[in-house]
């Protein structure tokens, strides 16, 4: 019996693996065998739930004198609740939709140019924003030359800025 339950838990495992890596294929396959929506991480917390289920009976079979009866109800009790929590936390963390950006979430934001803005005319920075590095044409009241550190004052389009130096505002950072 031991055997079989290290068994099932190596297939959970491999399920869990598969799962994470084939996340949205072995989804609409689950999608397709279980009616209903239940969205992404079925795959992977199933194969958790499998592999908590047969390594955990093995582990009190083994580790105790308990009759196999209850190393499988226990084994079936830690397959609940590891795949509960696995499927829960992939369906917070995965299929969370993002907020879209707006143009007026970028003043401020502070970048580097990447193409020299002259003036008149425009060069391109890359800004941080939201752990993304978008780029966008930028303008500037001076010309600004490629690797300057800049900071939004405006947003003029969907995909152009105006900028200003961020080194003249800001204060140099003192070394600690």
């Amino acid at each position: 019996m031991l055997t079989a339950l290290l068994v099932v838990g190596s297939i959970g495992l491999f399920f869990l693996l598969a799962g994470i890596v084939f996340g949205e294929l072995l989804d609409g396959v689950f999608e397709v065998a279980i009616p209903g929506d239940l969205g992404t991480g079925l795959a992977a917390a199933s194969g958790a739930g499998l592999a908590a289920f047969g390594y955990g009976g093995a582990l009190v079979l083994s580790a105790s004198t308990l009759p196999v009866v209850v190393a499988l109800l226990l084994g079936t009790a830690g397959a609940a609740v590891v795949g509960t929590v696995s499927y829960t936390a992939s369906k917070a963390l995965i299929g969370r939709p993002s907020a879209p950006h707006r143009a007026t979430d970028l003043y401020g934001i502070f970048g580097t140019v990447v193409s020299d803005i002259p003036t008149p005319g425009f060069g391109e920075v890359a800004l941080v924003q939201a752990g993304e590095r978008p780029k966008l044409s930028a303008r500037a009241e001076q010309p600004l030359a490629s690797g300057t550190a800049v900071y939004v004052t405006e947003i003029l389009s969907e995909t152009a800025v105006a900028v200003a130096p961020a080194h003249p505002v800001l204060p140099e950072p003192k070394e600690i």
